[in-house]
């Protein structure tokens, strides 16, 4: 671990624990009519819904399967077997989200049975997930739509960006007419993600290094507030921090970066690849493309894909700073942590999706947890104003460990 600046650098290569993820099993799809689906090209994507009740993935052909309320353990049994139902989209599935809590006043659906699906021709289709009916279909995009993401604090708004260079806004309480148009971006956008405590934070990451803050104001309005500059590639996913405080961004440099994005500073640098490639070497193929990042909902870890066929979790915000690596079977796509952080999902370039058990402790510390409660409030150029010993606001900054 070097310090440099107050910009800590990670080594991929701290610990090797395949014992950390354990019971790890591997899903494709279900048999249907007495028929199975094999995999398709990829699983380019999986979701877990809010509540943890459900999961679903895309084993390629167009078709999406849902497993309703599932354990590794259970899986280990065959108990969720009879609970798995499939969705046939018409397209190759390039992304999914399941939609939070919101009101939808007129409709007599439940919004946290809602799975939005972005399809590779453009098309966004919005599944009751309980039933399989198609309840909207979204169609203004005009190339594949990379990511979704739904609008925190119990707004039904859903955010797409696509690689048509646009990012576009949906109002779902208004039959899922689009509000707005976003079309201040040179290059395809890969992901997209709203700060999960407030509704007018947007992040948005893309090809040529691109890494956007959006002012969301409403749903008609859109303005960038900053752009975060320090990848040497192509930026491919992006995950807030339970609290709003911390964005990290994955990318084909090998590296994940994890910014303050209101303060414009990086915080943390997670190498994949060591020592890091020089910057004439980063934005070409270099083996250790990153391909997926996420936060834990407890903020005590994340989760990042790489090229070279390796799972990692990286336990931060301690004086033990760790990293398990684990080996797929294939190169991975895309890993999400269940609600509970109990179970990670790793989507792959073989059309099946694993799931692995996740050790997690019990009870978090107070220290974090108060960090949690108070950086949703308070940002960290606030936390400068305080007067505070100087450790104590290092800590609430994430500036290192108390």
């Amino acid at each position: 671990m070097v310090h440099l600046n107050n910009l800590t650098e990670f080594k991929y290569t701290d610990v090797t624990n395949t014992e950390f993820l354990d019971d790890i099993r591997e899903l494709s799809c279900i048999h249907r009519n007495r028929v199975r689906w094999k995999p398709g090209r990829e699983t380019r994507c999986c979701a877990f819904s809010s509540s943890g009740d459900k999961f679903a993935w895309s084993p390629g052909h167009g078709h999406v399967e849902i497993i309703h309320m599932f354990t590794v353990s259970q899986l280990n049994h065959g108990d969720s077997q009879r609970e798995r139902n499939s969705i046939t989209c018409g397209c190759n599935v390039t992304s999914m989200k399941f939609a939070p809590p919101f009101v939808m006043t007129e409709n007599k659906f439940s919004s946290t049975s809602l799975l939005a699906t972005g399809l590779e021709n453009g098309q966004i289709k919005i599944w009751d997930s309980n039933n399989g009916h198609l309840l909207f279909n979204l169609s203004d995009h005009t190339d594949i739509v990379r990511g979704l993401s739904f609008s925190p604090c119990g707004i039904p708004l859903l955010v797409s960006c696509s690689e048509d260079k646009t990012i576009k806004v949906w109002d779902l309480a208004d039959d899922g007419n689009m509000t707005l148009t976003v079309r201040q971006q040179k290059f395809p956008v890969l992901d997209c993600a709203f700060s999960p405590v407030n509704p007018h934070v947007l992040a948005s990451v893309g090809m040529a290094k691109m890494v956007i803050v959006w002012d969301f104001v409403h749903k008609r309005s859109c303005r960038p507030a900053r752009r975060l500059r320090g990848h040497n590639n192509d930026v491919i996913s992006c995950s807030w921090s339970p609290d709003g405080a911390l964005l990290a961004t994955a990318s084909h440099d090998t590296t994940v970066i994890i910014w303050d994005p209101h303060a414009n500073v990086q915080i943390t640098v997670l190498c994949h690849l060591y020592p890091l490639p020089c910057p004439i070497y980063a934005g070409g193929a270099n083996g250790a493309w990153v391909t997926s990042v996420n936060f834990s909902n407890d903020g005590t870890k994340i989760a990042t894909v790489c090229e070279d066929n390796h799972v990692r979790v990286w336990k931060l915000w301690n004086r033990q700073d760790t990293v398990y690596v684990v080996p797929l079977s294939k190169s991975g796509l895309q890993c999400r942590f269940s609600p509970d952080d109990q179970t990670l999902a790793i989507s792959q370039l073989n059309g099946i999706v694993t799931l692995a058990s996740v050790p997690c402790r019990k009870v978090l510390s107070l220290r974090h947890l108060s960090r949690l409660a108070a950086r949703k409030a308070i940002s960290s150029k606030m936390i400068d104003l305080m007067t505070l010993p100087q450790p104590i606001k290092d800590y609430l900054a994430y500036r290192f460990p108390l």
